[in-house]
Order: C-alpha cells, then structure tokens, then sequence
C-alpha cells in the first residue's frame, strides 16, 4: 500500500490534479502568452450591444463620450443607427462580453470558454464511463484528448472573444445525448440542456447546425432498439425550439423595451446571389412587387464595381462603391432578411443542380480552411475594440495584443494543425472501420463529431461564406476523436488509471 503524503493526500490524487490543472494551463496557452484575449472586428459590436443592454437595468460610469461613440473602421462593424440593432448578434454573448468588459476583466471571459468547455467534455466521459468498458479514468478520458486538441486551433478559440467554442460544446453535448441519452442521470440531462441550450442562442449558424443535426439524431434512433431510443431525438429537436423562441424574445424585447427596430443580415440570400443562381434567378423575374429581393437586386446595380458581390459586401457594406444591402431604407432590408427562407425555395426549384453544387462545393471548401488566422487580431481590430470600449486611456494597454497576423509562426502553425487534422481523421475513420477494436457505443459518440464538422461545413459554407474562422473553431475535434478512439481502444490485460476509477 502507498503511504499517503504528509499534506494527507496520496500521490496519486496529486498527480490528478497536477495533469488537470497542466490541461488548464495548456489550454490557456494563447491567452497567457498573448497576455489577453483575441479579438475579432466584430467584438467590439457584441460589446456594444450587451452594453446598452445592461445599460437598461445597471447604468454604465460615466466614460468619455467620445471614446464610447467612436465609429468603427472595418466593415460590418459600422455604428449601427440608433432606431435599428443587429439580430445577427447573440444578446446572451453580448452581455457575458459587456460584463467582463465593465469589468476591466475581458479575459475572465476566455475562463468562461475553458470552464464551460471543461464541463461539456467531463459531462460526456462521465456518461460514456456507463455506455461501455473504456479501460480508462474519467480524469484521463478528460484531460488526455483536451491536451492532445491543444496542439491545435484550440487554444486559439479558448481566447478568441467571439462565440465559436460553443459550436463545439454543442456538438458534443449532442453526441453524448446520442450515445447515452437512455443512460443519464438526472443532474447530467440538467447539465446537458443546460450547456446545449446555451450554446445554440449563442450565434445563428447554431441554429442551423441544429437543425441539421436532427435527421442525423432521428436516423440513429431508428437504427437502434431498446427504451430511451427518442430521448436524443427529442432533445435535438428541443434544441431548435429554444434557438427559435430566443430569437423571437430578442426582436420583441428589442422592438418593446428598447424602441428599435431588429435587422437580420440575409446571408442565405447574399450567398445565393454570389454563388450565381440567386442572381441568375434575380435577373430571370425581377422586377416583381411580390418579391421583395428584387429591391436588393436594384440596389447591387448602383454600382458597377465587382468587387460588391461579395457576401460580405453585400451584407456588411455602406459605401457608394461597394454597399448594396445596408444602403436600403430599413423597411426594405427587413423585407429582404424575412424572405431569405422562401428566396432559397424559389431558387432552389427554378435551378435546383446549379443550387445544390453551389452548396457542396462551398462546404467542400469549407472544410479545407482550417487556420487559425481570423482569430488573431491586426492593428485595425485592435483600434476598432479601443474605441468601442469605453476604458480610460491609461487602461487601453489592457487591450493590446502581442500575437499579430504578420508573423512568420503563423504559416508554420497553420500547416503543422493541418498535418495534425489529417492524421487525426485518419486515425478516426481507420478506428471506426476496425471491427471490435472500440466498443459500437464509443464509435458512435466519434462518428457523432465527425458529422458535427461536417454540418458545420455545410451552414457556414455552404449558407454564409467559407472562411479560415468557420472551420478551425471544430476542426480540433477530430484530434480529440482520435485521441478519444485510440485512449478506450480494447486491449487485453488491465490499464493503470490516474486519478480516479472508471
């Protein structure tokens, strides 16, 4: 027997905490050598959002003026007009930010990320200890595949101020419910909804991630017997509910309370248009006064410069040149936003090839970009967070980053986390494919994220725009599935645990 320390705790409890808190830090790598959060241009906007938000019930301290109304630079984060607000922006993740951000503690928000995401990913081990024989501790199931996604995009997305971990919090919750929904406990089916509700009002493409997730959730009931089979089912389907009842308590407590009126950004349509079939359809039927995208396709030939049919431009821009939809009058750009849904119908049965191939090929090239790039802020971001602050001048240093995009460690790292991603995939589809070598219930929780990944590649790409930001932020999923696969691989003969028994 092991004689315990003299502090009254064994070592093997030691070497438990040590490994956990060496995750902790790990994971905080970019926050501690950045020494702050990242920024993305949009920042700013959720800060501003979540700061007239509270404003309503605890009034800000006086700040100076000028700093606080200073307009942004960049595009899509212009200071928006005071009758109008953005429903693009998740109100909950505004206020999380303006809180920190009072707070002079913008990288407490970061903490939040890892706690949150620590509790997702104890969650499903705990429930997967139940589903089969893993061989492995929950502490190692834990720490082992976290540390092992740390070599990759991560760390980055831990300190990035913008909603993006969550993509992947809710994409394992919703594997865990899959595998094991039959086999949780009460208090784990409250921390389950309670994590996955969270992260779907977190930002829109949740919303879509979820819907797309459900036929995936209903086919796996069906193909499994036994009682609970539903459970998951009917929590994917929960989960889209809450993300739909959030969005029409925003616009009504926005339009009721705060007197302004809600703006959605069209991304459906600015995609379909740049992709070529919703503009093809544009110039087929318009003008037409029961279409109300016909007043977008008018606005975008007020300028003959190409570079304006980008969704980006579309959706962001007010310059003359380059602006299109924000140049609308509001009445107008509600109309377009409301009809996106029925806009893609439309298209979709007038050019149903060209629309679906626009599709998949936007999220093929979705999931070929993977750096971490957008996650780290320039000279431009940085001012635009400045003067949306509101800190005294002698506390904006709190707000530089030392991590910058002109780097050369940033080719180097983007093309060693692609390396990782392949081999991890790899690793994952082998493991998958090999008859008895992982429990089916285990294969199941992977499999689950690899359809996670690529659901997001398809929202992302193929509905708003490919981008670096999009699939990075689930991309170090697939080195933790590996790392998971190969940790509760069958093995004869007993494993030694760290930390506590499976």
């Amino acid at each position: 027997m092991t004689a315990p320390s003299a502090s009254g705790r064994s070592p093997r409890w030691i070497g438990a905490i040590l490994l956990l808190a060496a995750t902790a830090v790990i994971c905080l790598a970019v926050l501690i050598i950045n020494r702050g959060p990242l920024y993305y241009f949009d920042t700013g906007s959720y800060f501003r959002q979540g700061d007239a938000a509270l404003s309503l019930v605890l009034p800000a301290p006086e700040k100076d003026s000028a700093v606080v109304n200073a307009g942004a630079s960049q595009p899509g984060d212009r200071v928006e007009e005071d009758e109008t607000t953005s429903g693009s922006r998740s109100m909950a993740y505004a206020l999380l930010v303006a809180a920190f951000w009072r707070a002079d503690a913008l990288a407490g928000v970061a903490v939040v990320h890892l706690a949150l995401l620590l509790l997702s990913v104890w969650l499903a081990m705990r429930v997967l200890q139940r589903t089969g024989q893993t061989g492995r501790s929950t502490l190692q199931l834990v720490t082992i595949p976290l540390l092992v996604a740390a070599t990759t995009s991560l760390p980055f997305y831990i300190a990035y101020i913008m909603p993006d971990i969550f993509t992947s919090v809710m994409l394992i919750v919703i594997a865990t419910v899959v595998v094991a929904g039959q086999d949780m406990r009460l208090t784990e089916w409250l921390g389950a909804v309670s994590l996955a509700a969270f992260a779907v009002v977190l930002h829109p493409s949740h919303l879509g991630i979820a819907v797309l997730m459900v036929p995936f959730v209903v086919l796996a009931a069906l193909l499994r017997l036994g009682p609970g089979r539903w459970l998951a089912a009917g929590f994917a389907i929960a989960l889209v509910a809450v993300a739909l009842a959030e969005r029409k308590a925003f616009e009504f407590a926005t339009e009721t309370v705060a007197r302004k009126e809600v703006i959605h950004t069209p991304h459906i349509t600015a995609r379909l248009i740049v992709d070529g079939p919703g503009m093809a359809y544009l110039d087929d039927v318009c003008p037409r006064d029961d279409l109300a995208t016909c007043a977008l396709h008018e606005a975008l030939s007020w300028s003959d410069d190409p570079y304006r049919l980008t969704a980006t431009h579309i959706i962001f821009e007010q310059s003359e040149r380059l602006g299109s939809f924000r140049l609308m009058p509001v009445k107008d750009q509600q109309a377009v936003a409301a009809e996106q849904r029925d806009f893609f119908l439309q298209v979709l049965a007038a050019r149903p090839f060209g629309t679906v191939f626009a599709l998949g090929e936007n999220a093929v090239t979705q999931l070929g970009m993977n750096s971490v790039k957008m996650t780290i802020p320039n000279e431009a971001v940085i001012n635009n967070a400045k003067s949306l602050s509101g800190l005294p001048d002698a506390k904006l240093e709190v707000l530089d980053s030392v991590l910058t995009r002109d780097q050369p460690w940033l080719g180097a790292a983007n093309s060693v986390h692609s390396v990782i991603y392949l081999i991890s995939f790899v690793i994952v589809v082998v493991l998958l494919l090999w008859p008895g070598r992982v429990v089916p219930s285990l294969k199941l929780f992977a499999l689950f994220l690899l359809i996670g990944v690529a659901v997001n590649a398809l929202v992302c790409g193929g509905v708003s725009q490919p981008a670096a930001r999009y699939g990075a932020r689930v991309m170090w999923l697939l080195p933790f599935a590996a790392a998971f696969l190969l940790l509760v691989q069958r093995a004869p003969g007993p494993r030694p645990s760290i930390g506590e028994s499976p």
